[in-house]
């Protein structure tokens, strides 16, 4: 079971509102957990935050590795753990996991075992019609199942990513592409959680 907040949801709606015509990846994080009373609620995933990685080119290693290895260290400092990824295809009709996300899940997983893949589905895209935009699969027995009934998403989200679209909010999101081009562009975008508190509904 999984379930994703505002925050998380809302940038990740607007890397991809950003970059429309381009592949675009990212990582969710979660809460993690501390101790062996939590080991029993571990597969339960809560999405609080969203980490936009590139737009273009996905498969970077390099860049990847350096990305990977940032918010790691970003996460150990604030209990938070790397449990999602979520990817675009460039191709506008192609929902389904490539070879560059099916890589970086195995990687991200030997980590995090219960870590899911949000695909985006471009016919999802519009929140006025769609509670979400992605569909969600998780491994199982070395099949990737899509688990969508058990993924939560609350009519806030959708809303606040609504209103930070229709607000120009998407072209102030910054990616780790960003931040490679310029160490001053920050990939934790604190700019949006402040637009999201001072939205109301």
């Amino acid at each position: 079971m999984s379930e994703i907040n505002t925050l998380a949801f809302t940038k990740m709606f607007l890397h991809l509102a950003k970059y429309p015509e381009l592949a675009v990846n990212g990582i969710l994080l979660g809460v993690r957990s501390n101790s062996a009373n939590d080991e029993a609620d571990s597969s339960y995933l809560n999405f609080v935050d969203c980490i936009p990685l590139f737009h273009g080119v996905l498969s970077l290693s390099p860049m990847l590795e350096i990305a990977l290895s940032q918010i790691d260290a970003y996460c150990s400092t604030r209990n938070l753990t790397i449990a999602g990824y979520y990817h675009a295809n460039e191709n506008y009709s192609d929902p389904n996991p490539n070879f560059t996300a099916l890589r970086i899940m195995e990687k991200i997983k030997e980590n995090n075992p219960n870590a899911v893949l949000l695909m985006i589905d471009n016919t999802l895209v519009d929140l006025n019609e769609n509670d979400r935009f992605y569909n969600v699969f998780t491994l199982t027995d070395k099949t990737w199942k899509n688990v969508n009934e058990t993924h939560i998403v609350n009519d806030e989200s959708r809303l606040s990513a609504l209103s930070l679209v229709k607000r120009n909010q998407h072209r102030q999101i910054i990616d780790f592409d960003n931040h490679l081009d310029s160490i001053s562009n920050d990939w934790r975008n604190p700019n949006i959680r402040n637009e999201l508190n001072a939205t109301s509904f």
